[in-house]
């Protein structure tokens, strides 16, 4: 699970970085191993990590531009990657790759960028 955690945070940061390369991306959530169904219907030890990093250019957004390259980039990296019909506004990536799923989304009413991803459900 350690080892599906670190290359989850890896790849959002890389892939934040390459985004905005002139900021430093920010881990924003990285709770550890978590058993996604046990308050809803008790199941067992199954357990999935999350991870969310945010990066952006305050001066300059273009929360268009930033979903296409975050694209680019995952493609490059190994991901299948679709990016959806922008919708009042907000923007988004679709990833995925080996069981691991990532969303990237911006918005523009807002500079940041937020790289978000799910490790596969480990039993």
């Amino acid at each position: 699970m350690t080892g599906g955690r670190e290359f989850l945070r890896n790849e959002l940061v890389a892939v934040a970085s390459v985004v905005v390369p002139d900021q430093e991306p920010v881990v924003t959530h990285d709770p550890g191993p978590v058993n996604p169904g046990v308050l809803f219907d008790g199941r067992g030890a199954a357990t999935v990590c999350r991870v969310s990093v945010e990066t952006g250019n305050p001066k300059d957004p273009d929360p268009a531009a930033a979903v296409s390259a975050a694209a680019e980039a995952l493609r490059a990296r190994g991901w299948n990657a679709e990016v959806s019909a922008p919708e009042d506004g907000h923007y988004r990536v679709a990833a995925s790759r080996d069981g691991f799923e990532v969303a990237v989304h911006a918005w523009a009413s807002d500079w940041r960028i937020t790289f978000t991803g799910e490790t596969p459900l480990v039993s």
